[in-house]
């Protein structure tokens, strides 16, 4: 009889082991699940204070001035423009053509290969 007991106290023993053990792994998983939904919610407060900074900068008049300025060429009435001659967006070669040359189209290998290969004679 005594064996008996002793047994069901060993089977419930490792039964409330498991229980317990289970308990506590669960709570490890929610507690790393909240540590890393608090992380993503600080980058989530932090990501809106900069859009609203970035609202907040629109809505001045130094914003809407300066995007008046470069977007529609608006000036103040005392202000002077300069207007440089050509396109300002593409970058500015250091040689200029030649006059009636026109520039050429070929790749750059293929003008290094004519440059190489093309028959030249010498003069003295």
């Amino acid at each position: 009889m005594k064996k008996t007991y002793y047994i069901i106290g060993v089977i419930a023993l490792i039964y409330l082991t498991i229980l317990v053990g289970k308990a506590v792994y669960i709570n490890y998983q929610t507690d790393q699940r909240v540590k890393k939904l608090k992380t993503n919610l600080d980058t989530l407060e932090t990501e809106n204070q900069n859009l609203k900074n970035q609202i907040a900068y629109v809505q001045t008049e130094s914003f809407k001035e300066k995007e008046a300025r470069r977007k529609l060429g608006l000036v103040k009435p005392d202000e002077k423009v300069v207007i440089l001659s050509g396109d300002t967006n593409q970058p500015r070669s250091s040689v200029a053509p030649v006059e009636g040359q026109e520039e050429s189209k070929k790749s750059n290998y293929k003008l290094w290969w004519e440059y190489f290969t093309k028959d030249k004679s010498f003069k003295l």
